[in-house]
């Protein structure tokens, strides 16, 4: 494909855009007080496989809204990280600002030192080192979906938000063709974009067979009359009894609005 810097320049922002703020639908995490069948492991992976292709990035000297891009990604992925310590462990609000804090300056110091080593790399030749650090974010955020691969096919659900995933599959589709348009097409950096589709397109797929099957979004579809009101009271509907974590989950969904706000108070002490 020819040169054009407009083209490449308005893909570029297009995928900051969509691929940047793709975790920000996640924020109903805060409406619904829950971040169940979000994997934690998935986030981890994420967050850090968006700082080694940052450090990429900068090396193969990509445009800047590629640049910027995976930045805005991982600190979106700490949001989410934190909220699955808030909602899923309970952590005080103590608790979680230094936690948050400490992972903020870990990923910086890692950030700035591999990337000082990868333009001493560069200088020296040593061009299969940068080429592994394009390649390991590629690996390291495909693995994250498959701990959340498990957790959808435990759960027989995919509680992924559509928007999310509409945004994830826009923006490495815009980033890859932003690629396209420029001298050279960068096969290494494309290899995250299209990959982080290619899984996209996984989860749409399970989402779909779980929706056919009847199970999808299940538990927040149960209403309040099938719910257990003493120990040993439980009336499920039929499709939730294949799933392993049926009857914990129910009592748990019942149970969180008469804690809820004791459990508020609680987590601003240490």
């Amino acid at each position: 494909m020819a040169y054009n810097e407009a083209a490449k320049v308005a893909f570029a922002w297009l995928g900051l855009v969509f691929w940047s703020f793709q975790l920000a639908p996640q924020g109903i995490n805060f409406r619904r007080k829950s971040t169940e069948g979000v994997s934690i492991v998935m986030l981890y992976l994420w967050y850090f496989g968006s700082m080694f292709y940052g450090i990429y990035a900068v090396a193969a000297d990509l445009y800047f809204g590629l640049i910027v891009q995976p930045q805005l990604f991982a600190a979106f992925t700490l949001i989410n990280i934190i909220q699955v310590y808030w909602y899923g462990y309970r952590w005080s609000l103590v608790r979680i600002t230094v936690f948050g804090t400490l992972l903020c300056a870990f990923y910086t110091g890692l950030h700035i030192g591999l990337w000082k080593a990868e333009v001493k790399a560069i200088d020296t030749g040593h061009e299969k080192l940068v080429t592994f650090l394009g390649v390991l974010p590629a690996i390291l955020i495909a693995l994250g979906f498959f701990p959340e691969f498990y957790v959808c096919i435990k759960e027989k659900s995919v509680e992924m938000s559509n928007f999310f995933i509409m945004l994830d599959i826009m923006g490495g589709v815009f980033s890859t063709i932003s690629l396209a348009f420029d001298h050279t097409f960068d096969y290494v950096a494309s290899i995250t974009y299209l990959i982080v589709v290619l899984l996209d397109i996984v989860l749409v797929l399970m989402k779909l067979y779980f929706y056919f099957h009847g199970t999808q979004g299940i538990m927040r579809r149960i209403p309040a009359s099938t719910l257990p009101v003493e120990a040993g009271q439980m009336a499920l509907p039929d499709e939730l009894k294949g799933s392993s974590n049926a009857i914990h989950k129910a009592i748990t969904y019942q149970s969180r609005d008469s804690h809820s706000s004791s459990d508020a108070e609680s987590r601003y002490t240490v």
